[in-house]
C-alpha cells in the first residue's frame, strides 16, 4: 500500500464536558455517539520540511481508515432503514493548528452533548480535516528573515538597492546636493527610480508574509488531493468490507478480485443506501471542498454530459449537503455561465446552503485584493467573493427579516406544477434578491446580481439555475448570545455577531472603516461569527448533520409550521433567509429528491 498522504487521530470526552485528540493507538476516554476523527494532512508549510511519515503515523492513518469503514458500515447493518453518513468540515486560511482543533472540537461536543436532535440518531461520522495553513507573519521577525532569505537574486538585489538609494536620498536632501547643479537633480532621479523598484520588492516580501497565495497553493495541491486520497481509501475499505461479507469464501487472489467486482456492483445498484457524503466548507474551505467534489464527480458519467449530474460519486458516496459559511469562492460560482467552472459539481448535491454577510471585511478586502492578480475578470465587482453577496429590501423594519421569499414559495409554488414551471413563471427572482456592496457612485452604493451578470441574468430570467438551488442565509445584522461551548460560556446580553447589526439598507465606507477595527481587535468576527452566536450554531450543524426537513421535525412535528417557526426565529434575530425552491418542494410539500431535481435540471437542459 502507498504511503498515505494524512495523519489520523480521534476525538474522544476526557469526562463529560472537555473533548479531546488522540492518538488511535494508545487513547482513554468516551467515544461520541457520533464517532469524530481529526485528520491531518502530513503536508508541511514548506517544502523543505517534507519527510515520510514514521510507521507509527502510517499504521494509525491505516487504522483510522478502517474504523470509519467499519462505523460506516455497522450503522448501515444496524440501521437498514437510515443511510450512514460522512459529515467533513473544512476550516480556511489562516488558521492554526490550535484555533482548526478548538473548532473541530466544539463541532464534536457539539453533536455529542449539546444537541439531543443530532446525538439521538447516531447514524453519522464526523471527520475534521486539517490541511496546511499558516498564519499571517508580518510581526514575526524569523518569518519576515525567512522571507527576505528566500527573495530570488534580482528582486533581492533590488530591494538591496532600493533600500541604499533611500538613504542616499535622505543624505542627499539633507545637505541640500540636489539644489547645486543639474547633475545632482538626475542623480535624484534614478535614487527615486531604485527606491521605487525597492519598494515593490518589498511589496513581494509582504504579500508573501500574508500567506494568502502559499495557503492558496497548498490548499490546490496539497489541501483538496489530500482530502480526495482520503475519501478514495475510505471508499475502498467499505467496497472491500462489502466484498468480505457476501462472498466470505473467496480465498484466492482471483476470488477475492471477482467480490470485489460484484461489491461494487451491488453499490451501483443500491444508489439510494449509499454512504451520504456532506461537507461544511469555511471561507477557503469552501474552495477545497468544492474542488474536490470537482475532483471526485465522474465526467465521463453520461449524465453529466447530458447536463444531469449525478449525485452518486466514487463507488459508496452520494453527495447530500454542502454548508458553505463565508466561501473564498467567486460570486460568479452562482451564475449559469460558461466561465462558472463549479456549475456542475454544485448541483450534484441534494440540498446547498451559503452563510454569507455584507459585512466580511476579510473576504472583502483581504481576499479580493488579493485574487485581483489572479482572477480574470475586467471589472471589480465580479472580483468579490461569494461570502460577500447580501440580501437587499432592508429598510430596519422587522418585517425585513425571517425567509424573505416564504409568501412567494405558498403562493406561487403549487404542488402539481414542476418546479422548474414554477419559478419561470414567479416574479420572485433569487437573482434580483442577492447584491453586492461595491460602488460608491451606485444608488445605495450595491447592485444586484442579475444586473452584475445582466447578460446571463437575462437569459435565465425564465429558468431555474445554479443560483436555485442553494438556501441563503444572510447573517450582517445577525443579533443573538455569543456560545463558546468548549468553555461553557455565554454572554449576558445579545450583540452583534458578526457586524455592528445596524440594519441598514447597505453598508457605507465609515461602517467598512469601524469593522476593520472591531476585526483587527477581536471585538468581532465577521468571517467566522456564525460559529460564535447560539443559534447559528444550532441552524448549521443541524443543517449539516440532520438536514433541512430533519431539522424541521426538531421543531414541530408539522413541518408547515416549523417552518413558521424558523421564519420567526430568524425574523426575531434579524437573519435574512431565501429559501430553495427545492427545498420547499422535498421538504414542505413532500416531492422527492430526485425528481425535483430532475424537474430543475431539465427546465435549466431546454433553454439553454
Amino acid at each position: 500500500m502507498k504511503q498515505l498522504p494524512f495523519i489520523i487521530q480521534k476525538f474522544v470526552f476526557a469526562d463529560e464536558s472537555l473533548a479531546q485528540i488522540v492518538d488511535l493507538d494508545n487513547f482513554s476516554g468516551a467515544e461520541g455517539k457520533v464517532p469524530g476523527y481529526f485528520v491531518m494532512s502530513s503536508a508541511p508549510p514548506n517544502i523543505e520540511d517534507a519527510e515520510e511519515s514514521s510507521d507509527r503515523h502510517q499504521q494509525q492513518a491505516i487504522q483510522g481508515i478502517n474504523d470509519i469503514a467499519d462505523h460506516l458500515c455497522h450503522m448501515m447493518t444496524d440501521a437498514p432503514d437510515r443511510c450512514a453518513e460522512l459529515v467533513i468540515s473544512v476550516h480556511g486560511y489562516n488558521t492554526s493548528l490550535d484555533g482548526v482543533q478548538a473548532w473541530y472540537k466544539n463541532i464534536f461536543k457539539y453533536v455529542n452533548r449539546h444537541d439531543p436532535a443530532i446525538s439521538s440518531s447516531p447514524s453519522r461520522v464526523f471527520v475534521g480535516y486539517r490541511w496546511p495553513s499558516e498564519n499571517v507573519a508580518l510581526t514575526k521577525p524569523k518569518k519576515v528573515i525567512e522571507a527576505l532569505g528566500a527573495l530570488p537574486p534580482l528582486p533581492r538585489d533590488l530591494l538591496l538597492t532600493g533600500a541604499v538609494c533611500a538613504l542616499a536620498l535622505l543624505v542627499f536632501e539633507l545637505l541640500f546636493l540636489f539644489k547645486m547643479s543639474v547633475a545632482g537633480f538626475f542623480l535624484s532621479l534614478v535614487l527615486a527610480l531604485f527606491l521605487v523598484l525597492g519598494l515593490l520588492m518589498a511589496a513581494l516580501v509582504v504579500l508573501r508574509l500574508i500567506v494568502y497565495f502559499r495557503d492558496s497553493y497548498r490548499a490546490d495541491n496539497f489541501g483538496v488531493l489530500d482530502l480526495v486520497e482520503l475519501l478514495r481509501q475510505i471508499d475502498q475499505a467499505v467496497v472491500q468490507r462489502t466484498a468480505n461479507s457476501q462472498f466470505p469464501l473467496a480465498v484466492t487472489e482471483h476470488e477475492q478480485q471477482q467480490a470485489v467486482l460484484k461489491a461494487r456492483e451491488y453499490w451501483a445498484k443500491n444508489s439510494r443506501n449509499k454512504v451520504k457524503l456532506s461537507f461544511i466548507g469555511h471561507s477557503m474551505g469552501g474552495f477545497v471542498v468544492t474542488n474536490v467534489i470537482r475532483i471526485l464527480s465522474d465526467v465521463f458519467d453520461s449524465r453529466s454530459i447530458s447536463k444531469q449530474p449525478p449525485s452518486d460519486v466514487g463507488d459508496v458516496y452520494r453527495l447530500e449537503r454542502l454548508i458553505l459559511a463565508s466561501p473564498d469562492i467567486p460570486v460568479l460560482t452562482i451564475v449559469s455561465s460558461r466561465a462558472n467552472f463549479l456549475a456542475s459539481s454544485l448541483r450534484r448535491f441534494s440540498e446547498s446552503y451559503l452563510f454569507s454577510n455584507e459585512g466580511d471585511i476579510a473576504l472583502r478586502i483581504a481576499s479580493t485584493a488579493a485574487n485581483y492578480i489572479a482572477f480574470p475578470s475586467r471589472t471589480q465587482a465580479r472580483g468579490y467573493r461569494l461570502g460577500n453577496v447580501a440580501l437587499q429590501n432592508k429598510t430596519g423594519s422587522v418585517n425585513d427579516y425571517g425567509l424573505v421569499n416564504l409568501d412567494s414559495l405558498d403562493r406561487d409554488f403549487p404542488v402539481d406544477v414542476p418546479v422548474g414551471e414554477a419559478i419561470a413563471k414567479t416574479k420572485q427572482n433569487v437573482m434580483d434578491n442577492l447584491f453586492l456592496t461595491y460602488d460608491r457612485v451606485q444608488t445605495r452604493g450595491v447592485v444586484t446580481l442579475a444586473k452584475l451578470f445582466e447578460v446571463q441574468a437575462r437569459r435565465d430570467s425564465d429558468r431555474a439555475t445554479v443560483a436555485d438551488f442553494f438556501t441563503y442565509f444572510d447573517c450582517t445584522d445577525y443579533t443573538d448570545l455569543k456560545f463558546d461551548l468548549q468553555n461553557n460560556f455565554c454572554s449576558a446580553q445579545p450583540v452583534g455577531i458578526l457586524t455592528r447589526a445596524l440594519c441598514k439598507a447597505a453598508l457605507n465606507p465609515l461602517d467598512y472603516f469601524l469593522l476593520t477595527l472591531d476585526y483587527g481587535t477581536g471585538k468581532r468576527d465577521v468571517h467566522g461569527g456564525y460559529f460564535e452566536g447560539k443559534f447559528s450554531q444550532q441552524l448549521l450543524y443541524r443543517l449539516a448533520f440532520l438536514g433541512f426537513s430533519d431539522y424541521l421535525d426538531t421543531l414541530d412535528g408539522d413541518r408547515q409550521v416549523a417552518l413558521s417557526q424558523l421564519h420567526l426565529d430568524c425574523q426575531k434575530l434579524k437573519i435574512q433567509g431565501y429559501l430553495s425552491p427545492m427545498r420547499y418542494r422535498v421538504s414542505i410539500q413532500g416531492g422527492s429528491v430526485d425528481g425535483t431535481k430532475t424537474e430543475m435540471l431539465d427546465a435549466m437542459r431546454m433553454r439553454q
